[in-house]
């Protein structure tokens, strides 16, 4: 046990370690607990095999969170210490601990950041698996340890807090926990647990991360003496929308002075966020690699990326959302200000892990919408589907499941480009099912894709961007 969880018992199991959790999350939980409203502490789960990083394991997840950027009238350049991280909990080293972890009494909250691919049925997870592969079974085998240890009390239940991106994450999560849990273990008292007294919360975040910053860490050992391999850097803005009864009791959010809200709906948060916000970083991700631009500020800078960017916010996506076109346009000019931020540099990279879930939950509810509206397909829409292929069955190293590699693989080896784009568009498993069948968006895409192999991406984004302007 470390001197931290002594100190501070375990309130939070958290699945992930990645760089968003903890300038987000864990940078919460370290206000709080600042603002003296939090004694708690959080362990941290491994979601894929193999050990924690040597860096992680050596700090003990205490690092700091930069925050640059504008924050209102002054310029953030602060360093927040986040010491919240008591303790590692790896289920495929040791899956004895990992149960034992939830079957902690002192604990109250889950939360999750799996990526939009993380939160998913798998029909091959099994009870005995140590642990089940998905994180929908893992949980459910922590789950199911808890209510043993502790004997299905209302007041062992837990707050489950899902981050990652998809709608209705909450409540998605709670439907393939309470499937494993009739599938397993036929125990009508254990699924009553889960779904009467156990909270599962659809939420949305927003903060862009860009995580890891080699300067940043050069500057803190200079100045401060202090090499932190850990450090993340974000921005100032924050806002973290939490559906369902507010549980300030247990998460003092607001009571500690953090820009958090409870509400009867998050409709309205996400749907600008989803859209906007992280349809614009897919778009700029598969985009912007194939034209060699690596940063978010780098693709807003481009000559030919920057305006199909601002035609993709403005002339395709706005026009597809059942919001006021006032209050989207302003939302569309701040989320630009933020891509804008000279005081970070956003890795295209990093944002282009598991694009294909991300195509799916970003933006294909702009083209679904947009061709309902205007009987059209959004151009740019289309071609950001066209560069994500191109980028797939490239041979390029990308980070995804294998199942999607694989699909991509065999799409690759159809003949010429219209029918690698028709392939690839037609494998319903790298999708995770059928596409939208909007009329004419696969000739869209196979026109732009076959212009990416012929006359190269930028002219073939050119052209997509002339054509989404009527031109």
């Amino acid at each position: 046990m470390s001197n931290e969880e002594q100190r501070y018992p375990v309130r939070v199991l958290q699945f992930g370690e990645g760089n968003f959790l903890r300038a987000f999350m864990d940078w919460m939980f370290q206000k709080m607990r600042e603002a003296g409203r939090f004694d708690g502490s959080v362990a941290v789960a491994k979601t894929i095999p193999g050990p924690f990083a040597p860096d992680f394991e050596a700090g003990r997840g205490s690092y700091r969170v930069v925050v640059r950027g504008k924050a209102g009238e002054r310029v953030a350049s602060d360093r927040d210490k986040v010491e919240v991280i008591s303790k590692l909990v790896n289920g495929y080293e040791d899956f004895e601990g990992y149960l034992a972890a939830f079957a902690d009494p002192d604990l109250r909250v889950v939360t999750s950041n799996t990526t939009e691919a993380g939160i998913a049925m798998r029909e091959t997870d099994r009870a005995g698996d140590r642990p089940a592969a998905s994180y929908p079974g893992k949980l459910t085998q922590g789950l199911r340890a808890r209510y043993l240890a502790l004997g299905g009390t209302r007041e062992s239940a837990l707050l489950v807090m899902p981050c990652e991106l998809i709608e209705k994450n909450g409540q998605t999560l709670r439907k393939y926990v309470l499937e494993h849990a009739r599938r397993w273990y036929a125990d009508p008292a254990f699924e009553r647990w889960l779904s009467e007294d156990c909270s599962f919360y659809d939420t949305l975040v927003d903060r862009i991360v860009p995580g890891y910053d080699q300067a940043a860490r050069e500057a803190l050992k200079r100045e401060e003496g202090v090499d932190d391999p850990l450090i993340v850097v974000t921005e100032p803005y924050y806002i973290f929308v939490i559906q369902g009864r507010p549980r300030e009791d247990i998460l003092p959010y607001q009571a500690s002075g953090l820009n958090v809200v409870w509400t009867e709906d998050l409709t309205p948060y996400r749907t600008l966020k989803v859209r906007i916000l992280n349809g614009g970083h897919t778009f700029l991700a598969m985009a912007g690699l194939g034209l060699g631009v690596q940063s978010v500020r780098g693709g807003l800078e481009h000559p030919v990326l920057g305006p199909a960017l601002r035609q993709l916010m403005e002339g395709e996506i706005v026009p597809s959302l059942d919001r006021p076109e006032a209050e989207a346009r302003a939302y569309c000019a701040k989320i630009l200000d933020r891509y804008a931020n000279p005081y970070m540099e956003h890795k295209l990279e990093s944002i282009a892990l598991n694009s294909a879930s991300k195509w799916r939950t970003r933006l294909e509810p702009s083209l679904a919408a947009y061709a309902a509206k205007r009987g059209r397909v959004p151009e740019l829409v289309a071609y950001s589907m066209a560069a994500l292929i191109a980028r797939y069955s490239s041979g390029a190293a990308v980070q995804d499941d294998e199942r999607v590699l694989a699909g991509f693989a065999r799409a690759a080896k159809a003949g010429d480009a219209r029918a690698v784009a028709k392939a690839a568009l037609s494998d319903a498993s790298i999708w995770d099912g059928e596409l939208p069948a909007a009329a004419g968006f696969r000739e869209a895409v196979a026109e732009s894709f076959a212009a990416i192999r012929s006359e190269g991406p930028e002219a073939a984004l050119r052209a997509a961007t002339a054509r989404s302007l009527g031109r």
